[in-house]
């Protein structure tokens, strides 16, 4: 069930006058990083959904009382942005503000008759943060040697490092009087540098040295795990073998992020195009320079934290998802759903490398070791005994079509088969070749799956019985595909000319259409294609509308003694949604056609529909008339003795004016929904600002012409919307008192 309250682990004040709203403010998301020495919280800013995507650019987050900018501020994000605070600061204010274009003077450069810049990425950005400062001529000198002290300094500043008051340190190098003392302290009181006899401030910073100053700063803050553990051979770098031990670990740390400071230079060998292959060396005792630290720096600080989406927020999965596991096949589901509910998905603690098998994860879910599945197939005969035993029952929900399919080489002139000719090729073992099914003189040569897969287990749902019936065993003991991807290229590689041969296989629809180019013509003996069933081809279309005989379902599959309220509940339900359907298809997977959208337009045909959602104890559909003149909203719930939809309750709110807005409230049980539409062209997206409940706020952007809503969880009263504008209000709609 979606909800707008986010889970709140602390608390942090905005400056109204900053932020262009007044109060109430709007309660905001916090996180508390690993290691508890920083939060980072979630703030609006409403002022981005007027400016274009270069002065968005320049917002940024500063401590209200003395103006000093937040160096762990995120890049701006569909209306908000994250700042990374000390946890000694989360309790200050903060404000929203937008800089100005600043250029050092050394970075201008005259191209012909024009002037440009030409300065490292990241400089602007982590000028506006407060992490770089020219030096006292105001030049960057991105090309110097980056000196010890600098790089400390640096690092002090993205980690809003002081110095204790009572700082005792070991080098003899550093007096209160240096410029760095600052940052020598800090660095040597929080981990960042070691307790030698000298900090050699003066001496330029080897690559190395850096990557390693920078691992530690990230892992500080929680961003990053430093592995004690690690083998050269493990990096993708090709000097790899000459890191020395004591920066491996922080080189092991930055590898697959395509950050850091490399050197690339060509192999000598060419691709198939003709051009020469690339490696990347680390080149560790390099001295590092001024502009390879600030870029480094830069991407380090946009790339590896994780943020929240509003989705998430909305579904409570904000703060912890549950544990998702799945099929091979399935695995783009986890990957489509991370990607919308987070930002930088991959770095989430829980995110999901990749799926185990269909039939270890339903082993998982049944010995309690993942919260729910992403499957491509109901369980096996053998799984459903394992369930039993364990005294757990599975619940099944469907998220999208799927098809068990089945393929042979794209020369076989046979282009399909009957469900009864099937069985007898895999059961009966009755044919040896083609041409006893009306196909070529050539040799028929019958894949199979493993036991325990996905595939096999289609195999026992359509072919088997139900686990009744057995593979013939002349198809049992000979050709075997132990992967998704061999069951494709084992039948495609099978192929023979002399004597002729052609193998045939089985999948599911749509791992095999993503997966094709494993066969393509290219790269193998010739390529695959689908085969007909009882005369009908496979198709998206055929899947949907069922006229396909082996079409079924993916499931989420829970356990059905999971809480109502749980986690994986949540994921099922955002599934089933519009936002999880649009998961379903950006996965490459086939969205259900049916269910409550379907439903609703079967069963109201003359109105059009715009949206459908879950709330309360059923959905809200919002639809137009014929003429777009009002919007209305159903409380809809599912009624099980007919299995349609019925009206629970319903308002309406008339089409909105040109440049201003039109709301209503609906109030399904124990839910609120606010709802309208925004008129008028702008050139930039507007946004919305609702004041409810005890002084409670939440923000959206929108779309000019288009309709919005809010789900409120409980009964809040609305009190008023506001049409933001570029910061300004310039339109409001107050709601009458009940």
């Amino acid at each position: 069930m979606k909800r707008i309250t986010a889970i709140i682990l602390c608390f942090l004040f905005i400056s109204p006058m900053a932020l262009g709203v007044g109060a109430p403010t709007e309660t905001l998301w916090t996180r508390t990083e690993p290691g508890g020495h920083y939060v980072t919280v979630r703030v609006p800013c409403p002022q981005g959904s007027g400016l274009s995507w270069g002065e968005a650019g320049q917002l940024s987050l500063r401590y209200a009382d003395t103006k000093t900018p937040v160096p762990l501020t995120s890049d701006y994000l569909s209306g908000y942005l994250f700042a990374t605070l000390p946890v000694s600061e989360k309790d200050r204010p903060l404000e929203v503000f937008q800089g100005e274009e600043h250029r050092f003077p050394d970075c201008v450069v005259q191209w012909g008759d024009e002037q440009g810049y030409d300065s490292p990425a990241g400089t602007s950005d982590l000028q506006l943060r407060g992490i770089i400062q020219g030096d006292a001529q105001g030049s960057l000198n991105p090309k110097a040697s980056l000196t010890r002290a600098e790089a400390f300094a640096l690092a002090c500043r993205l980690l809003s490092l002081e110095a204790p008051e009572d700082a005792v340190l070991p080098f003899q190098d550093v007096d209160r009087s240096d410029w760095y003392y600052a940052a020598a302290a800090a660095a040597y009181a929080h981990g960042l540098a070691s307790a030698d006899d000298n900090f050699c401030p003066h001496r330029p910073v080897t690559r190395g040295e850096f990557t390693t100053i920078l691992a530690r700063a990230m892992e500080h803050i929680g961003w990053l795990s430093i592995p004690e553990n690690g083998q050269a051979q493990d990096l993708s770098l090709a000097d790899a073998a000459s890191i020395p031990s004591w920066a491996l670990g922080a080189y092991l740390a930055f590898d697959g992020e395509d950050i850091g400071i490399f050197t690339q230079r060509e192999t000598g060998e060419a691709d198939e195009d003709g051009s020469m292959k690339m490696e990347l060396l680390a080149q560790w005792d390099k001295i590092a320079t001024r502009g390879e630290a600030i870029t480094f720096l830069h991407f380090a600080r946009i790339q590896l934290p994780w943020y929240p989406s509003q989705y998430a927020i909305d579904w409570g999965l904000s703060q912890q998802m549950p544990v998702l596991d799945g099929s091979t096949s399935t695995y783009p589901y986890t990957q489509a759903v991370y990607g919308v509910l987070f930002h930088n998905s991959n770095h989430h603690p829980q995110y999901v490398e990749k799926h185990s098998t269909s039939h270890d994860s339903y082993v998982r879910l049944i010995q309690g070791e993942a919260d729910i599945l992403f499957a491509a197939t109901l369980p096996s005969e053998d799984l459903k005994a394992q369930a039993a035993a364990a005294g757990v029952e599975l619940e099944f929900i469907p998220i999208a079509y799927d098809a068990m399919v089945f393929f042979t080489n794209k020369i076989n002139s046979l282009d399909g088969l009957t469900q009864k000719q099937i069985q007898e090729i895999y059961v009966d073992g009755k044919y040896q070749n083609w041409n006893q099914l009306g196909g070529p003189d050539a040799e028929l040569l019958p894949y199979r799956r493993n036991a325990d897969s996905g595939s096999h287990a289609l195999m026992e749902q359509y072919f088997l019985e139900g686990g009744k019936l057995s593979l013939s065993p002349d198809v049992n003991n000979v050709l075997t595909s132990y992967a998704m991807s061999s069951a494709l290229t084992d039948v495609a590689d099978a192929l023979r000319t002399d004597p002729p041969a052609y193998a045939i296989g089985y999948s599911v629809y749509y791992y095999y259409t993503r997966s094709y180019w494993l066969v393509d013509e290219a790269f193998s003996a010739g390529g695959l294609k689908l085969l007909a069933i009882d005369g009908v081809v496979p198709s998206d279309a055929t899947i949907a509308d069922g006229s396909y005989p082996l079409a079924g379902y993916n499931y989420a599959v829970v356990r059905a003694d999971e809480p109502k309220d749980s986690l994986a509940r949540r994921m099922v339900e955002f599934m089933t949604g519009d936002v999880g359907q649009n998961c379903v298809g950006n996965a490459g997977f086939g969205p259900l056609s049916s269910g409550p959208k379907a439903d609703f337009q079967r069963d109201l045909p003359h109105r059009e529909l715009e949206t459908i959602f879950p709330a309360g104890v059923g959905y809200v559909a919002l639809s137009w008339d014929k003429d777009h003149t009002q919007l209305q909203a159903h409380g809809l719930e599912r009624r099980n003795n007919d299995g349609h939809w019925h009206p629970l309750t319903e308002n309406q709110c008339p089409a909105p004016p040109e440049g201003g807005l039109s709301a209503a409230v609906l109030g399904p049980a124990g839910h609120t929904v606010v709802f309208g539409a925004v008129g008028g062209q702008w050139d930039n997206m507007p946004s919305l600002r609702l004041s409810y409940g005890d002084g409670q706020q939440v923000t959206q952007s929108v779309y000019a012409g288009q309709t919005f809503y809010f789900s409120l969880e409980g009964q809040p009263k609305p009190e008023k919307l506001e049409l933001l504008y570029r910061g300004e209000v310039v339109a409001t709609h107050t709601f009458p008192a009940a």
